[in-house]
Order: C-alpha cells, then sequence, then structure tokens
C-alpha cells in the first residue's frame, strides 16, 4: 500500500472500505472520526458561507465531507468508487463515476469545486487540477485539501506507519504554483495540526507551519478575464 496504485487499484480499496463501513467516515481515510470532523468543519467555515450556489465535490467518497451543503446548494458529488457514491446520493448529492481527469460538465459550471483528500493519490495531480480549473466559473472558487510536504509528524508517520498512504505529498508553494498557473487568484491556506485542534490561515508558506502543519488546504478566485 506504500506504493501509489493505479486507479483500479483505489477503485477496489475504496469500495470495499464502503462495504465495510458503509456511509461511516472510517470510509474515508483519516487518522479517526474526530480528524474527519474537525477538518470538515474548519474547512467548511473557512470557505464560508453558501447559498444557492452549483458546487462539485471532486472525489466526494461517500459524501460525508459536502453533506452540509446540501441543504442551501446544489451538490455534484463524483467518484470512482460507485459504493461510496451509493452513499453519497443518499446524502443528497447528485453523483456520477466520473474521471477527474475528463469530467462531463461544461466549461465553468461550478461556482465551488473542492477535492479534499484526493490528490495524495495521484500520480498526474496537475491534470486534475487543470480539469478542475476548467469548470470553475470566473469569479469562482477553488479548494484543494492535501498532506503537507514539509511536515515533521508526516515525516515521522512515513517511517513508522507503512499501511497509511503517504506517497504524494506537496508543499504549499508548489500548489500555490499551479494554482497561479491555471487562472486563479487572491490564493490562501488553511493549515491543519493534527492531533491538535487549532488551525491558522495565511496566505503564504511560512516556515513554523511548513514544519509542523500536517495537512492544509488551499483556495483561489478564478480570474475574470
Amino acid at each position: 500500500m506504500h506504493k501509489i496504485m493505479g486507479n483500479s487499484n483505489w477503485k477496489q480499496y475504496f469500495d470495499n472500505k464502503a462495504e465495510t463501513f458503509g456511509a461511516s467516515v472510517k470510509s474515508s481515510d483519516y487518522f479517526n472520526e474526530e480528524s474527519f470532523f474537525m477538518q470538515r468543519d474548519n474547512t467548511l467555515r473557512w470557505l464560508g458561507r453558501l447559498e444557492g450556489k452549483e458546487i462539485l465535490d471532486a472525489g466526494c467518497g461517500v459524501g460525508a465531507f459536502s453533506e452540509p451543503l446540501v441543504k442551501n446548494n446544489t451538490v455534484y458529488g463524483v467518484d470512482f468508487s460507485v459504493k461510496s457514491l451509493e452513499h453519497a446520493a443518499a446524502r443528497g448529492l447528485r453523483t456520477s463515476s466520473e474521471d477527474l481527469t475528463a469530467l462531463s460538465f461544461e466549461n465553468g459550471k461550478f461556482d465551488v469545486v473542492m477535492c479534499i483528500g484526493v490528490i495524495q493519490l495521484i500520480e498526474q495531480y496537475e491534470n486534475v487540477l487543470k480539469e478542475l480549473a476548467r469548470v470553475t466559473k470566473p469569479g469562482g472558487t477553488l479548494l484543494i485539501e492535501t498532506l503537507n510536504k514539509g511536515s515533521v509528524q508526516r515525516k515521522m508517520l512515513k517511517l513508522f506507519e507503512k499501511s497509511k498512504k503517504f506517497e504524494k505529498m506537496y508543499t504549499m508553494d508548489e500548489l500555490k504554483r499551479v494554482f497561479s498557473k491555471y487562472g486563479f487568484g487572491q490564493i490562501e491556506f488553511l493549515k491543519i495540526y493534527h492531533p491538535f485542534k487549532f488551525v491558522t490561515q495565511g496566505s503564504g508558506d511560512g516556515l513554523m507551519s511548513s514544519m509542523f502543519s500536517t495537512s492544509f488546504a488551499i483556495k483561489g478566485r478564478k480570474n475574470i478575464d
């Protein structure tokens, strides 16, 4: 499991998790349920209040992360795990099995595109970001959440927890460059420090946050031509 798997293997892996754990957040690869809800609550609070928006949850799994947005918005969920999508649909997401590098949606469809805990599993992540940028409308928001490459804790966990999937990690500056490349400005970060319950916000990759945040979210606003 500590080598990057192909899509078919990941599909089987998450299908099996959904079969075993059902709609539970245990179907996702978080340290525990407490970690999941802490990250979800802080990330959605940082994203801001949303009403009447069209939102894409790319790699939605069982739909637990974007479920709070369903009440006041139209939330689409795409994933390659059909078992997971069954639970996401029950949560109110409009689901479809899709390839994140070749989505079926038209250009600029979504006000908000979110991709949580996905790109660390993907070899060619930039192709995914390019496609997510395509379906984000001008003035809309793209939010990616992933593992922090510079984290001291991550480096230690990689040594001792071989069953965990820490294959692909990223620096904040790396993703900031890719966001800029595909037309996003007003770029900000949310830095998460598992197992601690606090987060910090900022516009750059400071030394302390780079060393000690275990994961981070990055969001940007798509430029209006």
